[in-house]
């Protein structure tokens, strides 16, 4: 019997910044109300921002920020051989939390306060646009068009969750050439909870936020989350003959998605938003001054309202988002088969040929819909969740364990193992991957634009079923370590000044080659009125890859690339068209039809080792990246719409294959190492 216990925290944070040591700066030095807070971090200096001058004061609506999340986990194992069985058991507990301070209101809102100077207030009305004057001389007077302050309604922000798991195993050597593994786990994942109580919940059959735990409302908001799932595993290995071996697997696996998504849940702040009531008329004023023009106005920032959550049932102000996500009260978690058939044989010494299929099928994948989209021309008040209490609540994301996913694979691998140490290597895989939504991170949470249902209107569900753009049909990869054939026990130039020199050496390289990825064309809709929806084009003509590539950007400058000049065009973009003004109907086109650029990348590297001492070694290396100085492409534009940049490439992946920036220029490195 083994068992296991371990802590992790980890704590991270923008705690420091030079105006947080001046103490609340906007309440006691420039003795504006309302401003700052009662800790150390809603200290430091509010945000001016005045229109056409840099901003002064702290505006950055992401800083302070803390986060203490605390991860725990024991197990316990017991294992027993008995003949040809070798029996393994198990059981595991986790308990992670998050403990989160950071109040954001947006890109407006800061917990110190933010002022805003637009010049309208001391422009003419009627007259020209307002100027940095107007705004200069706004700020000077102490009349800002816009305020707020953001508040934390609870510090700190918290969740809590827990898994339970449990499995037993047995490694069965049926005979001397058969191999058989068999097992079955259950998981269990409870509902969320918080540090003294639930999580925020929006119900949308009533139109309003649950706070579990609280007044009449159960810990687990009634959500049923099941008892659990059973996952059986099972693989099996046979020996063919002393060359061969077969293998197969099969495994069941929950979806171990965790509750991270209810941390942004409304009414996690409160926010004080002012603006003036015309453009002509300021929101407050900074001084507490009597301007003849704008009598009675507010001193300051007036008092966040916050609301009382003793009930446990709010209901959701009109106009406010649900900040995070909701779910649905049967929440049945979803699972995935995952299966391989493998062959495996080696031809001669050290050669050695494996071919597999492998596959997988996701089922109840967790899925981020939204579920407050409307039909074709229905408009705000055609949204779902319009009826329920006649208010404008915008997106509504939720996320439903509700969508399938599909992988199918051939996967090959050839690998020779060399005397001497030397080995080459060569991978390629055939793949088709199919779903209908590629990530299922609600878009803002902790900063990402996740993925979303592109049709989430139930009548029009099925057009998200496509090739998920991380699909890639082919996937080669090459590569190998081999040990130049000189110097001592080598092949050649075994002695003299040539061995000296040229023995020793080891050369490294990876090739990668890779097909593009899948593409979504959007743009125009203006006659859709589907609020929820997404808008592609219709596909008028022949898809045509041409392969070209825009021209540099310049910076403070648009792309270039006129339409009808396919020498700096992708794909044709004359295949493409925005429905047009009048038509309330889909594109034509669906979800993932162009697929982007391939991938092309070498990569080398030189070394030698330096025997100085018995204990001391020293390490000559020459890496490079990029060798072949191949560009890794960005995507070309998708938004028919936007003639300039459609169907064109303007930008190159970083050595990843990832991201924006700069890619596949050739990079060399020097290095030095010295081990002892």
């Amino acid at each position: 019997m083994d068992a296991n216990a371990g802590f992790t925290r980890q704590r991270l944070g923008a705690t420091y910044a030079p105006d947080l040591d001046l103490g609340n700066f906007g309440v006691n030095t420039l003795r504006i109300p309302g401003t700052n807070g009662d800790t150390y971090l809603t200290g430091g200096t509010p945000a001016f921002l005045v229109a056409n001058w840099n901003s002064m004061g702290n505006s950055d609506t992401g800083n302070p920020f803390l986060f203490r999340d605390n991860q725990y986990v024991a197990n316990t194992n017991l294992s027993s051989t008995k003949g040809r069985h070798g029996l393994r058991f198990g059981v595991e507990h986790s308990r992670s939390g998050m403990n989160h301070y950071q109040p954001q209101g947006g890109a407006f809102g800061t917990p110190r306060g933010s002022f805003n100077f637009a010049g309208s207030v001391t422009a003419l009305s009627g007259g020209p646009n307002a100027n940095k004057a107007n705004s200069l001389g706004q700020f000077l007077l102490g009349v800002p068009d816009r305020l707020g302050k953001v508040v934390q309604n609870s510090n700190p922000n918290s969740l809590r969750w827990k898994t339970w798991s449990a499995y037993a195993r047995d490694s069965w050597q049926v005979t001397s050439k058969l191999t058989v593994n068999v097992g079955v786990r259950w998981e269990y994942y409870p509902f969320a909870t918080t540090d003294h109580g639930g999580v925020k919940l929006f119900d949308p059959g009533t139109g309003n936020v649950l706070i579990c735990g609280n007044g009449s409302v159960p810990l687990d908001c009634g959500v049923d989350v099941g008892h659990g799932q059973f996952v059986p595993r099972l693989g099996i290995a046979y020996r063919l003959d002393s060359k061969t071996v077969i293998r197969a697997g099969y495994g069941m696996g929950a979806d171990s998605n965790n509750w991270r998504f209810f941390r942004n849940n409304w009414p996690l702040v409160s926010n004080a938003d002012v603006q003036g009531t015309t453009a002509y008329y300021p929101a407050a004023s900074l001084t507490g001054k009597t301007l003849a023009p704008y009598p009675g106005l507010r001193v300051g920032i007036p008092a966040a309202t916050l609301p009382d959550l003793s009930s446990g049932v709010i209901p959701l102000p009109n106009n406010t988002g649900v900040g995070g996500a909701t779910i649905p009260f049967k929440f049945r978690r979803g699972y995935t088969h995952s299966y391989n058939l493998a062959l495996q044989r080696e031809f001669t010494k050290g050669l050695v040929a494996e071919a597999a299929y492998v596959g997988s099928r996701g089922i109840r994948m967790l899925t981020n819909e939204n579920i407050n989209a409307a039909p074709i021309n229905g408009g705000n008040p055609g949204r779902r969740l319009y009826p329920v209490a006649n208010k404008n609540w915008g997106d509504v994301n939720m996320l439903a364990p509700d969508a399938n996913m599909y992988y199918d694979s051939l996967q090959t691998k050839l690998t020779w193992r060399m005397t001497g140490g030397s080995v080459i290597g060569l991978n390629y895989t055939l793949s088709k991957a199919i779903n209908w939504i590629d990530n299922e991170e609600v878009s803002g949470t902790f900063g990402v634009a996740g993925g979303y249902l592109f049709w989430p209107y139930p009548d029009y569900r099925g057009r998200n079923k496509a090739l998920a753009s991380f699909d890639r049909t082919h996937n080669l990869q090459i590569y190998g370590v081999y040990q130049l054939p000189f110097g001592p026990k080598k092949q050649w130039a075994k002695s003299g000044i040539v061995g000296m020199i040229a023995g020793g050496w080891q050369l490294n390289w990876l090739l990668s080659r890779l097909s593009g990825n899948p593409l979504t064309l959007s743009g125009g809709g203006a006659s859709l009125n589907a609020p929820g929806n997404t808008q592609t084009p219709d596909q008028v003509g022949p898809l045509r890859i041409l392969g070209g590539v825009g021209p540099a950007p310049v910076t403070g400058a648009s792309v270039s690339c006129a339409p009808t000049d396919m020498s700096c065009h992708y794909f044709d973009p004359s295949a493409f068209a925005a429905v047009p003004a009048g038509q309330a109907r889909f594109g034509t086109t669906g979800r993932n039809i162009v697929r982007g650029p391939g991938f092309f990348n070498l990569d080398g590297s030189l070394s030698r080792d330096f025997r100085i001492t018995e204990r001391v070694k020293l390490q000559i290396k020459a890496e490079m990246f990029g060798l072949t100085n191949t560009p890794h492409y960005g995507n070309p534009g998708t938004d028919v719409t936007n003639t300039a940049a459609f169907g064109v490439i303007t930008s190159t992946l970083n050595l990843a294959g990832r991201g924006t920036g700069t890619g596949g220029e050739r990079q060399t490195w020097f290095s030095a190492r010295v081990t002892f």
